[in-house]
């Protein structure tokens, strides 16, 4: 398994930042590279069928969503040209001081199809968009 973390200190509560990111069809409003997310029901289970800059299709799967503890972890269903297997990824958001907080988006997965390298690469650029994003919108803390 290829593991993949990416964190960012925000200056806005954690109640604000995951008011914006938290919902599992709200990534086209806070992350610059997804063009389009439409959430449907498959087999029971909530999925959301992403479209990415350049056109890359993914589907994923909601695993578990807890606004209580401001977690969500959620599974690629199906990858398309994102050559990965076994996927699951959570991003958290934790209450810092003084009105500050962290965001961590962390993920697992097998390559499939591509060297590890270049698939790492992949899901690096897709994290750090969107924490750079984030950072933009609220702010880096201290």
């Amino acid at each position: 398994m290829t593991d993949v973390s990416r964190s960012v200190s925000l200056s806005a509560p954690a109640s604000e930042v995951w008011a914006l990111i938290g919902q599992f069809d709200a990534l086209t409003s806070w992350h610059p590279a997804v063009l389009d997310s439409r959430v449907g029901e498959d087999d029971g289970r909530m999925v959301r069928h992403l479209v990415f800059v350049g056109g890359i299709k993914v589907t994923e799967r909601l695993i578990a969503h807890d606004d209580d503890t401001m977690v969500q972890r959620y599974g690629i269903s199906d990858g398309g040209r994102l050559p990965v297997a076994d996927f699951t990824a959570t991003l958290r958001v934790v209450a810092g001081g003084s009105g500050t907080s962290a965001v961590t988006w962390s993920c697992s997965f097998q390559p499939a199809g591509a060297p590890e390298s270049v698939v790492r690469e992949a899901i690096e650029g897709i994290f750090d968009s969107g924490m750079n994003s984030l950072a933009d919108r609220f702010g880096k803390a201290d």
